[in-house]
């Protein structure tokens, strides 16, 4: 497992990747799905509790924004390139 991480540290430097978000994510990557099984847990299987608070529900949209935000302007780009 420590070459596995080796080498994709290595590739992430090599291809200008950030490695903050990754080292980020490690850690809480299981602390957050420890959190959404017990959410889950709670209201019985029912992701739509996740929703049904307005500030979940706005902190999820942001999220969805900053995830789908770089693959839509890099088509926005490409889309003014062609036009040129």
């Amino acid at each position: 497992m420590l070459a596995g991480f080796g080498v994709l540290g290595f590739l992430m430097r090599r291809f200008d990747f950030p490695i903050a978000p990754v080292v980020v994510g490690l850690i809480l990557g299981p602390i957050a799905e420890s959190q959404l099984r017990r959410a889950l847990a709670i209201s019985l299987g029912d992701p739509m509790t996740l929703l049904q608070s307005p500030i979940s529900a706005t902190l999820l949209a942001i999220a969805l924004v900053a995830l789908l935000a770089p693959f839509v302007l890099k088509g926005l780009g490409r889309f003014r390139a062609n036009e040129d």
